[in-house]
C-alpha cells in the first residue's frame, strides 16, 4: 500500500512526521506501533475499533499497537505524528507490553485534563524545532517523543496483558491478507464472491468477517483503496481525474465523485490545481 513506510522507526525506535498538505487519508489499517496524532490546525476525524473520535486544533489522540483505525484529515493542513516501537521502547522499559494506552479528549476524565494539557505543552515544542532547525535538533525532538510516552505510559495507561489486549493474531494475518489481495486487484472489477471463493469462503462468512474486523463493508474498502491511489496519482502525474478514476477501477464515476468530495473534502480537479 502507499502508507508511507517507517524505516526509521526500528533503527531509533521513535519516527516523528510532519504533515503540511490538506488531504490527508489512511483506510483502515494496524501496526505495532504505538501511534500519536496530534493536530495543529483543521479538524480530523480518527476511527478506531469503530468508535469515531474528533481531533480539533491542539488535540492528540493515541492509537496502540494493533488497532485498527482509519484517519480522515481532509480538513487539517499541519499535524504531527508519531510512532513508537515497542520492540525498541523495551530497552527502556523492560515491562512495557505490560502497559496498553488509552488517550483521547472524548473519553478524558476530568482528574486527567491537566496532563493532557502537559502533553500537549510537550508537543508544541516540535514544530518550532522542525522549522528552525537548530543544532541536534532531532536529538531534541526525540528527547521531546520520550517525555511524551514517559507521560502517557504513567498517567494514561492500563496494565494488561498485551498479547491478550490486541486482535487475536490468526485474525490480523487473514485480514492481511485479504487487504493485500485487495491492493494487488484494486483496478480490477473485485466482487464479494470471487474475493471469498480465493479464500474459500462463503459470501456471507467473508462479508460479516471483513465489516466486524475491519469496520467498514468490503465494497467500501476497496473503494477507499482505489481513492487513495487516484489521490497519489493527482499529485503526481499529468493523467486526467476521469483517466485516473477508470485506471483504477472506478466504474460508476458519480460515486467516484462523491467518494472523493466525502473523503477529501474538495473536487478531483481542486487536488490537480492545487
Amino acid at each position: 500500500m502507499i502508507y508511507e513506510p517507517l524505516f526509521e522507526l526500528e533503527k531509533t525506535g521513535i519516527h516523528i512526521a510532519y504533515h503540511t498538505k490538506k488531504g490527508r487519508y489512511s483506510p483502515p489499517h494496524w501496526h505495532s506501533a504505538i501511534e500519536l496524532i496530534y493536530v495543529l490546525n483543521g479538524t480530523a476525524t480518527i476511527t478506531i475499533e469503530g468508535k469515531d473520535h474528533s481531533l480539533v486544533a491542539g488535540e492528540f489522540l493515541v492509537v496502540d499497537s494493533n488497532q485498527i483505525h482509519e484517519a480522515q484529515c481532509a480538513r487539517v493542513s499541519m499535524m504531527v505524528v508519531i510512532h513508537y516501537s515497542r520492540a525498541i521502547m523495551k530497552n527502556y522499559m523492560s515491562k512495557i507490553d505490560e502497559y496498553r494506552i488509552h488517550c483521547s479528549r472524548q473519553t478524558l476524565k476530568k482528574e486527567k485534563l491537566d496532563k493532557y494539557l502537559e502533553i500537549c505543552g510537550l508537543l508544541k515544542r516540535l514544530p518550532p524545532l522542525y522549522v528552525t532547525r537548530p543544532p541536534g535538533y532531532r536529538l531534541q525532538s526525540q528527547a521531546v517523543a520520550m517525555e511524551v510516552l514517559f507521560e502517557l505510559v504513567n498517567h494514561f495507561s492500563a496494565a494488561e496483558d498485551f498479547a491478550g489486549a490486541v486482535n487475536d493474531e490468526t485474525v490480523l494475518e487473514r485480514l492481511a491478507e485479504m487487504t493485500a489481495y485487495i491492493e494487488e486487484h484494486h483496478a480490477e472489477k473485485i466482487s464479494l464472491e470471487e474475493i471469498a471463493s480465493h479464500f474459500y469462503l462463503s459470501r456471507e462468512y467473508f462479508s460479516r468477517f471483513f465489516r466486524q474486523n475491519m469496520g467498514v463493508t468490503f465494497s467500501r474498502y476497496v473503494n477507499q483503496i482505489r481513492l487513495m491511489h487516484i489521490y497519489h496519482d493527482l499529485c503526481s502525474t499529468g493523467e486526467g481525474v476521469m483517466e485516473l478514476s477508470e485506471k483504477h477501477g472506478f466504474a460508476n464515476y458519480k460515486l467516484f465523485n462523491r467518494m472523493f468530495r466525502e473523503i477529501y473534502g474538495c473536487k478531483p480537479s481542486d487536488v490537480r490545481k492545487k
